[in-house]
């Protein structure tokens, strides 16, 4: 019987034009060929899309992947297609006939992969159950949304044990750039993964080509002075990661005022403008973007050199994987926050808008049954909300709100503790995920030089 391994690295030279896997992915893909449950957590880079690309194909059959963004569902198909995979996606983007095309071809065998969102797969699961088709796999893309205790938490992405049960229980791989052990463990429980039956592969959250130091400022003037001084150097090819809309296109005039090639990204801009940026950009038409966070998931640019970030992140998860867009070409890159004390504080702010006070909730709650004597439109809004909370369910508990609230802020003082702390800021950085390091390759507490490590261009990197 052909080990399955060596199966799949015939299927990886021949659609991906790689000799072989890299040690984390094929641990990886041992398990999830081997028909195992299985969680991976490798960082950006790690090239993850392989660790259920490849299986879709040796597996045969039809492999479900659940994606977050349409943007990066589109990309993703795309490139498998190029590839000579047969791929598809159903968003809500299509025409009646691409959508009637694509059922066509799941209804003939003729997918190996079919890209959807947690919403679309909870009503596409009974329609596979009906038709017969079950899948070979259910892979998992940025399960970090499924935790509840995560800092990306989305809870369509809650839904989707069921309608893995829906679809026969198939074996799942879920994966993810960057999770602790605590969302781990939430992960697997929210999937349905047999306790103690389910495999763990983690990548190295130590990329040692990346440096990452902090440059403290005493106000917005001397922000904007430090991140003019390090677009000064070589680092030409960059990324600034700003906290708003408004500051997103502030910033892209003043360094187009400066004379830099830049243009802003965020969600409040077409999608046509977004798609013309991010062209732009991945073509070397443009030097910098400025963006928020919607600049993040599927943004594979592998010569970035230089990634800011304008203010304090709010997460050390968020920095991790935005400052992880610098050096996938495994170069010299450098990862440098702009941090002014009292960053923190707009954060904390922040909270008591995303998690009010049990009291504030509670009075809230209460108004929401005394709608008869509001205004018609404030009536109906009313009336929906009670819907949705459904007090003749009985007391609310409040403990969840309380406990989302401690985590947020958990974490905005831990990312407060990287920028003031004394020591390695790498060590800060992946003991976070709870990773030790014997020494630091590069940061600004330890003076270390970045030392890019070895690299093949025969290793999958995607």
């Amino acid at each position: 019987m052909p080990d399955p391994l060596e199966q799949a690295r015939r299927a990886l030279r021949h659609h991906f034009g790689y000799i072989d896997f890299r040690p984390a992915q094929s641990r990886v893909l041992r398990s999830v060929l081997g028909g195992r449950d299985t969680l991976a957590v490798l960082p950006t880079g790690g090239g993850k899309s392989v660790c259920f690309q490849v299986p879709a194909l040796v597996l045969g059959g039809l492999t479900v992947v659940v994606s977050p963004l349409i943007s990066l569902m589109q990309d993703q198909v795309a490139t498998a297609v190029a590839r000579g995979i047969p791929a598809a996606c159903l968003t809500s983007g299509l025409s009646e006939a691409e959508r009637v095309r694509v059922g066509d071809s799941l209804r003939r065998g003729q997918l190996r992969l079919l890209y959807v969102s947690p919403e679309r797969l909870e009503r596409l699961a009974p329609q596979l159950q009906g038709a017969g088709i079950r899948p070979a796999l259910l892979a998992v893309d940025e399960a970090h949304c499924i935790a509840e205790w995560g800092h990306d938490f989305r809870p369509s992405y809650r839904t989707l044990r069921r309608a893995r049960y829906r679809l026969g229980k198939p074996p799942a791989v879920a994966l993810t750039g960057s999770a602790t052990p605590e969302v781990r463990d939430d992960i697997a429980r929210a999937l349905g993964f047999a306790p103690g039956r389910y495999a763990v592969h983690l990548g190295s959250f130590d990329r040692s080509n990346l440096w990452f130091g902090v440059v403290k400022v005493p106000d917005e003037r001397a922000r904007l002075g430090a991140l003019l001084q390090l677009l000064a150097g070589e680092d030409r090819m960059a990324i600034v990661y700003a906290p708003t809309r408004g500051v997103t296109e502030a910033l892209a005039r003043a360094l187009v005022n400066a004379g830099h090639r830049a243009a802003p990204y965020h969600a409040g801009l077409t999608r046509a403008r977004r798609s013309d940026t991010l062209d732009a950009f991945l073509e070397d038409r443009l030097d910098l973007v400025v963006a928020t966070c919607a600049f993040g998931m599927g943004i594979d640019k592998p010569d970035v050199r230089l990634v800011v970030h304008w203010t304090l992140p709010p997460t050390p998860e968020s920095y991790y994987q935005e400052a992880g867009r610098a050096g996938r070409d495994g170069e010299l890159a450098r990862c440098v926050l702009l941090w002014r004390p009292g960053d923190a504080e707009l954060h904390r702010r922040q909270l008591e808008v995303t998690f009010p006070p049990v009291p504030t909730l509670e009075r809230a709650w209460s108004s929401a049954a005394e709608a008869a004597s509001l205004p018609r439109n404030l009536r109906e809004s009313a009336e929906r909300l009670r819907r949705e909370l459904r007090p003749e369910q009985g007391p609310v508990d409040w403990g969840p709100v309380r406990e989302r609230r401690r985590r947020a802020e958990s974490r905005i003082a831990a990312m407060d503790s990287y920028a003031r702390g004394a020591s390695c800021r790498r060590r800060a950085l992946v003991g976070y995920f709870g990773e030790a390091l014997d020494r630091c390759a590069g940061c600004d507490r330890c003076g270390a030089r970045v030392v890019p490590p070895p690299r093949s261009p025969e290793v999958a990197d995607r």
